[in-house]
């Protein structure tokens, strides 16, 4: 009995020692449409936004609630964790479009401490500074996603999926502008690291992965 204990000590503090040994999760996001909407009028939409939504749907670009500079800088782009091959498929596909595919990596933060991601689809500055026109006829979304570690990991999004408006639709009473049909993308999701997960919504669909990052690793990317 007594060399069982020991076994499950030692198992046990190989298990902590691990989970001390990563401190950075590395993220790939994609977010597409369906091109045919064929689901849009499985639900009853309205132009209510949740109490909660930080969302900034004027500007090009959300900034982080969360203004601790050090914060901020535990975030970098990397190139990917294995979704190109889905985004690939998608964009091959004339069933779907992809809106916004993005990878990163940051430290797990807590509740108290996360930060706000941008997520915005819309035309960025161009290459002079000025802002380019934006796109009338096109879809787009935008917001902010934010990544909680606590036991699991939890995903959190707050954004707005826009449509233009056809000079026929007379059905939408838009909230914000007279020109786009908004439809809120709020979702919580507890994610297992190493896991592709999968959001789904009439309008759009969301694939999302996590992969932990040890100490070891990042120091020699780091050099």
């Amino acid at each position: 009995m007594k060399h069982l204990t020991a076994l499950l000590a030692i198992y046990c503090f190989a298990l902590l020692d691990a989970h001390a040994e990563i401190t950075e999760y590395d993220f790939e996001l994609i977010i597409f449409e369906d091109t045919s909407g064929r689901y849009a009028n499985s639900e009853q939409w309205n132009n209510e936004f949740p109490e909660t939504s930080t969302v900034d749907t004027a500007s090009p670009g959300n900034q982080s609630n969360n203004t601790d500079t050090s914060a901020v800088m535990k975030i970098s782009q990397i190139e990917g964790i294995g979704l190109k091959k889905y985004a690939n498929k998608l964009k091959s596909s004339k069933r779907y479009n992809v809106l916004v595919h993005k990878a990163w990596r940051q430290s797990g933060f807590s509740d108290n401490a996360t930060i706000d991601i941008p997520i915005d689809s819309r035309p960025k500055n161009n290459a002079r500074g000025k802002q380019s026109p934006q796109r009338v006829d096109a879809n787009d979304i935008h917001g902010s996603i934010k990544i909680v570690l606590g036991r699991y990991l939890h995903i959190y999004t707050d954004m707005i999926y826009q449509q233009p408006r056809k000079d026929n639709d007379t059905a939408w009473d838009s909230q914000t502008s007279q020109q786009y049909k908004e439809y809120p993308i709020n979702f919580h999701r507890r994610m297992r690291s190493k896991e592709l997960h999968y959001l789904d919504h009439p309008l759009v669909g969301i694939l999302v992965m996590a992969k932990p990052v040890k100490k070891q690793e990042a120091s020699q990317e780091s050099t």
